[in-house]
């Protein structure tokens, strides 16, 4: 009853907008907080890598400010090279991922050493719904070309092709992703199908990072994602021009001082917009960025890019300290 009456006095006081409230609140500096028990068991489920070396971790300089507003459901902003959780929303809250799924599947199939320049085609088995197909079934490509379809181009039915190539059945294959993903400390991950097209696969915002992260040590996973164009030929002589689903490679976070260093869109009705970014600045402190359930298609751009910029902002890192001396 208490909670429920000052649930209402905050309501009267704020009638327009209680999202606000979030806007202008503020918090005492990280450095000054004392984890209690249920924060410090939250840090423990989301699993994320602990800081080899306390000293690189990136200091808050702006100790009252404690975001944006953002549309994504759940969000997370960690500094790359140390673990350290620059910011966080709704992080332990499962959620479908889409085609981010995609980027577990090149992980899982890169791992077979597959020859990416073998000669290879189509078949009709492959074909799935949702999305666009860029392929033609039949013609003949490499399994470089339904790589990059499957990563830039979020190609439903290149990635079901990877997965026949891999030589596992489906159900084989995704046993080895949900293998993959308790390997990487993806604790509160489930995988049921290759593609991203099934609801059911879940995660969290925190295992995404994982995800991002192990993903982007492979390099044809990194530079495909890089990619604004995926552009190939077929043997029937037709040209394939697939355009990444990534607006962020065309935002001013791909120009100096900032780049994409590689990420993944996923969408579903039951997931929302959804993006998992690696940025970095003047080459080096890389930030991964990951909204889950963003309003809308440009909403999980924004709202990326609204963070990324805040991070680099409200944080200093030890080699951007000017010497006194």
């Amino acid at each position: 009853m208490t909670q429920l009456l000052l649930a209402t006095t905050l309501l009267q006081v704020y009638p327009h907008d209680a999202g606000m409230i979030e806007r202008y609140a503020t918090l005492p500096a990280a450095e000054q907080r004392q984890p209690g028990v249920f924060e410090a068991m939250s840090l423990l489920r989301a699993g994320l890598p602990q800081a080899p070396d306390a000293s690189r971790s990136p200091r808050k300089i702006e100790p009252n400010s404690v975001g944006v507003v953002t549309s994504a459901m759940s969000a997370i902003v960690v500094d790359r090279a140390t673990g350290t959780v620059l910011y966080e929303k709704n992080v332990e809250e499962p959620r479908s991922i889409g085609s981010i799924t995609k980027l577990m599947t090149s992980f899982v199939f890169l791992k077979g050493n597959p020859d990416l320049t073998s000669p290879s085609a189509l078949q009709a088995s492959d074909v799935r719904s949702g999305g666009t197909q860029h392929v033609s079934v039949g013609d003949i490509v490499t399994v470089g070309d339904l790589l990059r379809a499957s990563l830039i181009g979020s190609d439903n039915t290149s990635t079901a092709a990877l997965v026949r190539l891999s030589g596992l059945s489906d159900g084989d294959f995704v046993a080895k992703m949900n293998e993959t993903a308790a390997e990487l400390g993806m604790r509160a991950t489930t995988f049921l199908d290759p593609t991203g097209l099934s609801a059911d696969n879940r995660s969290v915002a925190p295992d995404v990072v994982r995800l991002i992260d192990a993903a982007m040590r492979v390099d044809v996973i990194r530079e495909s994602t890089q990619q604004p164009t995926a552009n190939f030929r077929g043997s029937s002589g037709r040209a394939y021009s697939i355009a990444t689903t990534d607006d962020l490679l065309h935002s001013f976070l791909n120009q100096a001082p900032y780049k994409v260093v590689g990420g993944k869109t996923g969408f579903l009705p039951e997931a929302g917009y959804c993006l998992g970014s690696l940025v970095s600045e003047n080459d080096g402190h890389e930030l991964i960025v990951v909204v889950l359930g963003s309003e809308t298609i440009n909403g999980r751009f924004q709202d990326v890019k609204a963070l990324t910029v805040w991070a680099y902002k409200v944080y200093e890192w030890p080699d951007e300290k000017t010497s006194t001396l």
